[in-house]
């Protein structure tokens, strides 16, 4: 943008030249001035002076003064230097301002910062009976801050970018830490604190927590092959990568994302790019990490996490269709380290590592995204196998089903969400259906029925209302409860700005 101003500098010393021509123009043409009122000439001169007014009478009456050609050349000199000055200031300026997005890969900012928020109401009704009725949050109307998420987007230097998000919560303040009666003392989660940067030695403050998102850097030269490392979302289906609450059409996430059926984040390298053939965009995305993050942030079992996701896109005027292919494999172990009494060990002191459980899991899924004109359609199925090491289980249910073990496992789920945005108001009314199998002491069968409305003000506001019933059933496996005291009703309302 700098360079566009040598034009005004340009034009500001022509304009000055011609000013400074015009300004002696009379005098370097000869042209006669505007004559000075004359002044009264003595009677009598003295002297000789009186031969002066013969001589002055031989010269042009109103001639003016001689011009000093290399005076005049010196001026010259000084208005070019004073534009060779601005010049070189104007293209140092802009020379500067310009590497670094002369640099960066899309040839945008060096860094950007943007992001989302979400506020609003919401109300969950729950059988009183039912152990969900006192492990959760139900039963109560309550205003709430959803999501907090700020991007941090660099982009330094050519072909290399770097993403970090950020969410901020208020949470944990009031959560339940223990129960009581046999559970011990009951507690909840305290966040108060005095602020010690407040203006008074007793301001009070109650923390909240950050969340790190994903932060990751890639290298994006060669549109085929792109390199990321760092923390970064699985590219499993849909709606994980895409988790942003202006970007999500329901509400609510699929169960099996909530339940985190494939880790949902990984810490390793992907690799990923995409083709054309014909219409048709052909991508890629392979992944290799530490697998599950939920234990530890590190792979303190050696075991690495595998997967991958394939997709297929065609964006043609009134009809664009996305179809995929997502895969996750990983082996998790929990490990526990222990100090015992060993005569062999250090002052009497051995410390023994054993494993409390480790499982193996393979997760696949497909997907369908389907627009056409105004009318939004996404399909979902995902499996998981769950394969447990001999004598290494997990433990059951401690409430429902105390003394037992985690068994290996099949799990099922699909969903269908139709949205159509009407053509006045921005209103968007969908409905969202999804069906979970996933063997519980509460049942194996999950029917889910949501309807929502979205409103976009515009691309930066929108208002976001779902209602959504859960029914609970025994399908494979009989269950000694009764499954629908478990049924679940809830209602969530979001105002969403994006920034």
């Amino acid at each position: 943008m700098l360079r566009s101003h040598a034009i005004p500098y340009r034009l500001r010393f022509a304009a000055g030249l011609a000013l400074f021509c015009v300004l002696r123009a009379p005098q370097a043409f000869g042209q006669t001035p505007t004559p000075a009122p004359a002044a009264t000439a003595p009677s009598e001169p003295p002297g000789d002076a009186a031969t002066e007014p013969v001589a002055d009478a031989a010269k042009p009456a109103g001639a003016p003064p001689v011009v000093d050609p290399a005076a005049l050349n010196a001026k010259f000199d000084k208005l070019q230097q004073a534009f060779d000055e601005l010049k070189a200031q104007q293209d140092a300026a802009a020379a500067t301002a310009a590497s670094p997005a002369e640099d960066s890969s899309e040839g945008g900012e060096a860094l950007k910062i943007y992001g989302f928020m979400d506020v609003g109401v919401q109300h969950t009704w729950v059988n009183r009976q039912s152990l969900l009725a006192h492990v959760f949050q139900v039963n109560n109307t309550s205003f709430v801050v959803g999501n907090i998420n700020l991007y941090f987007d660099a982009q330094p230097i050519k072909h290399f970018r770097g993403l970090t998000e950020l969410r901020f919560t208020n949470a944990p303040l009031g959560d339940i830490a223990n129960y009581g009666g046999l559970a011990g003392t009951f507690q909840r989660k305290d966040t108060f604190s005095y602020d010690p940067g407040g203006t008074a030695i007793n301001a009070p403050m109650w923390a909240g927590s950050v969340i790190l998102e994903r932060a990751w850097i890639e290298w994006n030269e060669h549109q085929a092959l792109k390199v990321r490392v760092g923390n970064f979302f699985t590219p499993f289906g849909i709606w994980n990568e895409d988790h942003g609450t202006p970007t999500l059409i329901a509400l609510a996430l699929p169960q099996f994302i909530i339940q985190r059926w494939m880790p949902l984040r990984q810490t390793g390298v992907m690799l990923y790019g995409s083709a054309f053939v014909g219409d048709w965009e052909l991508g890629y995305t392979g992944t290799l990490s530490n697998g599950r993050q939920e234990i530890s942030n590190y792979n303190f079992n050696n075991s690495f996490g595998v997967g991958g996701r394939v997709y297929a896109r065609r964006e043609a005027g009134h009809v664009n269709t996305t179809f995929g292919l997502s895969y996750f494999t990983g082996r998790t172990r929990d490990n526990e380290v222990d100090f015992v009494a060993s005569s062999a060990g250090v002052n009497g002191v051995a410390v023994v590592d054993k494993t409390k459980s480790a499982y193996t899991e393979h997760v696949a899924g497909a997907d369908a995204s389907v627009d056409i004109d105004a009318t939004r359609i996404r399909a979902e199925a995902i499996v998981r196998r769950t394969v447990y090491d001999t004598g290494q289980r997990a433990p059951g249910d401690p409430l429902y089903a105390p003394g037992s073990f985690t068994p290996d496992s099949w799990q099922e789920s699909a969903y269908l969400l139709v949205a159509n945005q009407l053509p006045w108001a921005g209103i968007e009314p969908y409905v969202f259906g999804e069906v979970d199998e996933n063997p519980t002491i509460l049942g194996d069968a999950f029917l889910i029925a949501s309807a929502g409305v979205n409103v976009h003000f515009n691309s930066s506001l929108q208002w976001k209302t779902q209602a959504t019933r859960v029914f609970v059933k025994n399908w494979l496996l009989d269950s000694p409860y009764v499954p629908s005291l478990n049924n679940v009703t809830s209602v969530y309302s979001r105002l969403v700005m994006a920034f």
